[in-house]
This record gives C-alpha cells, structure tokens and sequence, in this order.
C-alpha cells in the first residue's frame, strides 16, 4: 500500500513536468527572428605576428535579422588558439563591416601564452537596429615586434535577447 502511494505521488510530478515541457516547445522563442545562419564554423588558420592595433577577421561571421526593432543578441565565439609569451589576443566585434575597438562589448581578452594551445570562449552582448546584420568576430595580437598567435578551430553562435 505504502509503495502504491508513493508511486502516484511520484507520477503526478512526472506528468506534470512532462506536460510543461510539451507546452514549452510549442512556445515561440526570442531567438526566432534569427534565420538558421546563426552559427558557423571553421579552421580558420590565422596566423598573426607581431602586436599590433590592427584587427583580422578571424573567418567565421552570424546573420541577425532583427525585423522592425532594435534587440540585443548574445554572441559566443569558441576557438583554439595560442599565443607566445609575453603576448595576449584580444577579440571584439565588427558589425556589419564597421570599425572594431576594444571591450566594445565585453571582455577583451581571449588568450594569454600557456605552454599548449587552448580552447578559449568569450561570450559577448552586442545591441544592434532593426533589419538584417552581419556580426564579425575578429582577432589582434597584442605583444612586441617578436609576438605570435594563431587560431586553429573557430565556432560562432547568435541568439537573440529581446528584453
């Protein structure tokens, strides 16, 4: 009898959760207004030398089209990158082929030297209008004349944050 009740007082919770989640995928999204272009990838094979201001698209861009009204979208780029010692890469965004500045729209710093390549992800909000926008994350080294980096492997994704 014990096991009886134990088992409906389970399965009540079971069903219910079952059932939100079915009303849950049936919900719109806020990422709906991006088309499946939202996430590319790629072996980018940059190789950069010597520090310098001076950005390089890294090869990978997301499509956004934010319909008829302004929208924040999250960003995330994840790579394989090194750097030597005593140099830093730094990534930001271009937004539909414009200028790109550092920490314009967050963290700057994507890869410090460590002794192996690494895996290094960033994940960025970047505010744009309404309609169609190609987002660009592009790359510089930051170091002296001798400074080297490379990115291998490179993912982007974009999803929308309406609020």
């Amino acid at each position: 009898m014990h096991a009886n009740r134990l088992i409906k007082k389970l399965a009540i919770p079971g069903v219910l959760a079952v059932g939100l989640a079915g009303g849950l995928a049936l919900a719109p999204t806020s990422a709906s207004a991006i088309p499946a272009t939202q996430r590319a990838c790629l072996n980018s094979g940059l190789a950069l030398a010597g520090g310098s201001a001076t950005y390089h698209p890294i090869g990978v861009a997301v499509h956004v089209n934010n319909g008829t009204k302004a929208r924040r979208v999250v960003v995330f780029v994840s790579m394989d990158a090194n750097v030597s010692v005593n140099a830093e890469m730094r990534l930001s965004w271009s937004i539909d082929g414009g200028p790109v500045t550092d920490y314009q729209f967050g963290p700057g710093n994507i890869a410090e030297n460590q002794q192996f390549w690494g895996t290094r992800t960033v994940m960025d909000v970047i505010k744009v209008g309404p309609g169609f926008h190609t987002l660009t994350p592009e790359v510089r080294l930051s170091g002296g004349a001798g400074a080297t980096g490379n990115v291998g492997q490179v993912c982007t994704i974009a999803e929308a944050y309406t609020k």
